[in-house]
């Protein structure tokens, strides 16, 4: 059995889509012949948690769980809004040395943007990085995968291959970090934090035996960065999703007499519905009243504000464990999906795949989303910005139509094969790493 130990800030009975990734690797890499370990953040900052979830992890596999000296996420969340800077009206007053003042809000979001730099999460690596020590000691660990976000989880693969240099380290992007998440999220958008994040992620690409993305254009982006690299060192595994998650999901009626939509997950910049609401709310009334809106999951504070005062029906039915968000896109007839660039690729869109229910995307045509709903033949895509194109999609879905999905490309996304291929790859290139034994396996 070769030993690996699998290094992921979130894991069960953390939940959302994010911990899929980790918990597919250590689910399916038993099977492939791996003793699996697995390093994870006891006392992680999520906002979800879904308990449920630990039952997909195999008795076989060791759940390491180390401390982190973070706030929960809903407190850190709380913090951050109220130190956040706000803008201020033509009538509001100088600044004082109220704590409260705009000014003064600033320069204590610098101080903790640059001590939590690149990101909240790095203050878990010199705790995690000490058990990992421990763990590739006692077990003879001989693989060390690392994947992320959190970014700065990379400082521990990079300081274990640093002290054994003859551990094979993975690190697995499941975001395009520098161009892709440094410009997302608010939190990280400072110059120093770009700065170390190009550090880390140098060291990360050159200390790694393989580098791993999910999409080919992340891939692509990754590797034009560095192209002293050989091409050898990174390689594309997609998401996927897990069948055994739904084996006994059956597509069932919803009986409200109305066209259901359904998006399910965390809704964020990237990710947001208004460009489905504004062309739903352009449409004429006898039409838009025949829509219901229903969202599943984390809506962020920024986000609100376009659910908010809309002129279709739509309900919020809150976070829920994974086995009850089945339940509704059981019943739903459309399922909505929002990728604003051309280069990302939701993890949820596999699962929706997975459903065999319509899609209705909002991604640029051409780009990572598109290729793969016209791949499958699982639904539509319009532009985000195109309201015409939007407005055709939505009159499309009005109407009955049959959409028959292809299975067999879809089935290509069980992450049970993905695993495998991931698998292969390690053993073709860390393990036989000849060209011509890579050119006879088919692996790309």
């Amino acid at each position: 059995m070769k030993k690996i130990l699998i290094v992921s800030y979130v894991f069960p009975p953390a939940g959302g889509i994010t911990v899929q990734r980790a918990l597919s690797f250590a689910k399916y890499l038993p099977a492939n012949g791996f003793e699996v370990h697995v390093l994870t953040a006891g006392n992680a900052a999520v906002p979800v948690l879904d308990p449920g979830l630990l039952k997909h992890i195999p008795p076989e596999v060791r759940v390491h769980r180390s401390f982190t000296p973070e706030l929960p996420y809903y407190l850190r969340k709380k913090i951050w809004s109220l130190l956040a800077p706000r803008p201020s009206s033509p009538q509001a007053p100088k600044e004082s040395a109220s704590p409260a003042t705009p000014g003064l809000r600033s320069r204590i979001m610098a101080g903790i943007k640059q001590r939590f730099s690149p990101d909240p999460e790095i203050v878990w690596v010199p705790f995690a990085l000490r058990r990992a020590r421990k763990i590739v000691r006692q077990y003879g660990v001989e693989y060390v995968l690392v994947t992320a976000p959190p970014f700065s989880s990379f400082l521990i693969g990079c300081g274990l291959k640093r002290e054994f240099p003859q551990i094979k380290f993975i690190s697995d992007f499941r975001d395009e970090w520098l161009r892709f998440y440094l410009t997302e999220f608010e939190f990280l958008k400072t110059p120093g934090t770009r700065r170390k994040a190009e550090t880390i992620e140098r060291e990360t690409v050159e200390r790694s035996d393989l580098v791993v993305a999910v999409t080919a254009s992340s891939l692509n982006e990754i590797r034009s960065r560095y192209p002293e690299q050989p091409d050898s060192k990174f390689a594309l595994v997609s998401n996927g999703y897990d069948p055994e998650a739904f084996r006994d999901f059956r597509p069932r009626p919803h009986g409200t007499g109305k066209i259901v939509v359904t998006h399910a997950g965390t809704v964020y910049k990237s990710s947001s519905p208004r460009y489905y609401l504004d062309a739903l709310d352009a449409l004429p009334e006898e039409i838009r009243a025949r829509f219901e809106t229903r969202f599943v999951g984390r809506i962020t504070p920024e986000e609100q504000p376009f659910l908010e005062n809309r002129k279709s029906e739509i309900k919020l039915l809150g976070n829920v464990p994974q086995a009850q968000a089945l339940r509704y896109m059981e019943e739903t007839d459309y399922l909505l999906l929002t990728m604003t660039n051309d280069y990302s690729l939701p993890g949820k869109l596999f699962e929706y795949l997975a459903t065999g229910k319509r899609i209705l995307a909002f991604s640029p045509v051409g780009g990572e989303v598109d290729r793969i709903l016209k791949e499958t033949g699982a639904g539509w895509c319009a532009e985000c910005e195109d309201k015409s194109m939007a407005r055709r999609m939505l009159l499309k879905a009005s109407e009955p139509c049959m959409i028959e999905p292809d299975h067999k490309r879809i089935g290509e996304y069980s992450r049970v094969d993905l695993v495998t291929l991931f698998s292969a790859i390690l053993q073709q290139r860390l393990e036989q790493p000849s060209r011509a034994g890579l050119a006879h396996a088919g692996v790309s």
